[in-house]
């Protein structure tokens, strides 16, 4: 399985709160309690809840799924952000990507985004859309979307790929 089919099956698993890897059991700890559920029900600002701050650490990403779409969400320094979670390249799961500060790298070819407000730091004419985002009660919420990305998709890589089409 090639690392694009890895990542989108991750990504569809996530979206549809399943997991597929093997699990050893784990006799030696105690169960933890419960964890408290995530509301149901989106807030008085219309703002959803899609995970736990405890599951998010800070300087992480995440995908995950509001009323079916994939968003890419992030803490940095206790500070939430959200973004489309598909690269403006070639749809890759950017809340898989590698955190830095305020950035985040795609997982496929490199490109650098700033998920404070969706620019595409590789490619300036690029963004990925924002969604507001929000911490409240000990979870993540996400709200309505801030700001349109492009729809272009494909272009240049970014992590010294070369394919025929890019040749010289």
């Amino acid at each position: 399985m090639g690392i694009r089919s890895f990542i989108k099956r991750k990504v569809s698993e996530k979206l549809s709160n399943t997991d597929t890897s093997p699990r050893a059991p784990n006799t030696r700890q105690p169960p933890k309690p419960p964890a408290t559920p995530l509301p149901n029900e989106p807030d008085s600002e219309g703002f959803v809840a899609v995970l736990r701050e405890s599951e998010l650490g800070d300087g992480a990403g995440r995908t995950v799924a509001v009323n079916g779409q994939a968003i890419a969400v992030f803490n940095a320094n206790g500070q939430y952000y959200a973004i489309d979670d598909a690269c403006s390249h070639e749809d890759a799961p950017l809340g898989e990507g590698a955190v830095s500060g305020t950035t985040v790298a795609c997982p496929y070819h490199d490109w650098i985004f700033d998920f404070t407000n969706g620019d595409c730091i590789s490619f300036p004419d690029r963004p990925v859309g924002c969604f507001s985002a929000k911490s409240a009660e000990g979870f993540v919420w996400v709200g309505e979307r801030t700001r349109h990305g492009t729809d272009d998709r494909g272009g240049e890589h970014a992590d010294g790929l070369t394919t025929s089409e890019h040749a010289s």
